[in-house]
């Protein structure tokens, strides 16, 4: 099984540490690449590659024959829908087994959040497409920290305008390490599993233990929804994008969502904390 594996999504944080995974373990498998730059990259890595894109369907056929799994992931936009539920159905008829597709742990057919929404249509495809499947919900992504770089090196500080809710955040890695499990195993097929930290924190946790890492001052300070909304708007995220997040960060500014033990039962292990991941980026935020 594992020589017909693709990896849709292998150049993101996740997809990228998920190919160095399975690279590293010598699992036999093949990556999916927009374009032939990114395809020479992974290729200069002995990664088996393919050129293609969803959407660019006579790009996309070809690389599904005589595939067992398929790893989907896709960043967030408007397409979504179109492009994974048009990948589910032709993965189907070409007689693809299993899909793992990494959601969003807002997913809800109906919301009025845009990601949930589109995230929860597909979760609904996926399950009514008669193909195995294992949907994982990440939590917040520790890695989301990185955006706030430059005010960080800059001002010394990150704003967000979720005041003192807490979170289980997650590292990235650990989603890419849970995803490992998956298409390597059957034992959590037709399942969803919401894939957080060891904690609940609060953006002055993930403060403090930046500052420590990093030897440097870094402070949390939080904004009003609206001037939030409107900086990242200003920053050039899309208005929809700036309008979700400014949702999701109001419904966790009232968060009491608390970890699961969902990672340790699919990998055996536990996952990294915010301590963890703030020895390892240290140096990002010197």
């Amino acid at each position: 099984m594992n020589n017909s594996i693709l990896i849709i999504g292998g150049t993101g944080t996740t997809g990228r540490e998920l190919v160095n995974i399975l690279n590293n373990n010598q699992v036999e498998f093949k990556a999916l690449a927009r374009t032939n730059e990114k395809a020479e990259a992974f290729q200069s890595e002995g990664i088996n590659t393919v050129v293609g894109e969803l959407g660019n369907w006579d790009s996309i056929t070809p690389a599904l024959s005589g595939l067992d799994t398929i790893f989907l992931l896709t960043g967030a936009s408007p397409e979504n829908v179109k492009n994974q539920n048009g990948l589910i159905d032709r993965a189907k008829a070409a007689g693809v087994r299993k899909i793992v597709k990494v959601s969003a742990v807002v997913a809800e057919t109906g919301s009025d959040v845009h990601l949930a929404d589109w995230h929860g249509q597909i979760e609904d495809h996926l399950k009514d497409s008669g193909l195995e499947y294992v949907i994982l919900r990440p939590h917040s992504f520790m890695q989301n920290m990185l955006m706030s770089l430059p005010t960080i090196k800059g001002q010394g500080a990150f704003y967000e305008s979720i005041g003192e809710g807490k979170l289980p955040m997650i590292d990235a890695r650990d989603v890419a390490t849970a995803s490992y499990h998956c298409l390597l195993k059957d034992d959590f097929n037709n399942g969803t599993y919401v894939i957080t930290g060891p904690d609940s924190i609060g953006y002055s946790d993930v403060a403090s233990s930046l500052s420590n890492a990093s030897g440097k001052s870094i402070s949390f300070l939080n904004v009003p929804s609206e001037a939030h909304n409107q900086g990242m708007k200003a920053a050039g995220l899309p208005e929809w994008l700036a309008d979700d997040l400014t949702a999701m960060s109001k419904k966790w500014a009232r968060s009491k969502d608390q970890p699961t033990n969902d990672f340790q039962n699919i990998t055996g292990q536990t996952a990294r904390s915010i301590d963890q991941f703030a020895q390892d980026y240290a140096d990002w935020f010197k």
